[in-house]
């Protein structure tokens, strides 16, 4: 019988190990907010509608037939954002988060925007250890009407299907009139999924 208890205590040892090793974002928060908690516990409905997008960067209406919605919030006082992006599935009454990100405007300044980013990417790669990590480094926006727009951008895709993202947004300021930024957005496995 002993000849058994070895193999299977070596079992439970590498079971454990193993789930200690695995790591995920549902912990993490943007202005203590989690992706799968309802946006109605820290806006109203009429917040919610009122700060959802229809429209792009460029003015361009949202695909009507589009699954999710992002509601922008900037008109209020958060901690360390400036303005947060919440992603929704159109028609949940619930208004189940998807997908939150924050953002800090460095108006016409990409040199600080790109500070920001730089010193957020080693915080996450010394706090996460096993997602895939992939960079994007001083890459031109190829979206029609984006002119001069350019980023730097680094993903950590978890083993679930969820992932943070971080971004450096170098806007062409005169086309697009809008500033610099740098975002943190944290995704769920089923708007990652979605967006393919």
């Amino acid at each position: 019988m002993n000849y058994l208890i070895k193999p299977l205590l070596f079992l439970v040892v590498f079971f454990v190990l193993g789930c200690e090793q695995k790591e995920y974002v549902k912990d993490f928060k943007v202005e203590g907010i989690a992706v799968g908690e309802s946006l109605l516990r820290y806006f109203t409905k009429e917040d919610i509608l009122k700060n959802t997008k229809y429209t792009t960067v460029t003015g361009e209406p949202i695909d009507p037939n589009e699954k999710y919605l992002d509601a922008q919030f900037s008109n209020y006082a958060f901690e360390t954002y400036q303005g947060l992006q919440v992603y929704y599935e159109k028609g949940d009454d619930d208004f189940k988060i998807h997908g939150i990100g924050g953002g800090i405007f460095y108006e016409r300044d990409a040199q600080k925007c790109l500070n920001k980013f730089n010193e957020v990417s080693l915080i996450l790669k010394e706090q996460y250890t096993t997602p895939k990590i992939s960079e994007d480094v001083d890459r031109k926006d190829e979206r029609e009407g984006y002119g001069t727009t350019k980023y730097n951008a680094l993903f950590l895709d978890f083993e679930n299907g969820e992932s943070i993202e971080i971004t450096c947004t170098d806007y062409d300021n005169e086309l697009l009139n809008v500033s610099d930024v740098f975002q943190l957005n944290i995704y769920s496995k089923i708007l990652n999924k979605h967006w393919g």
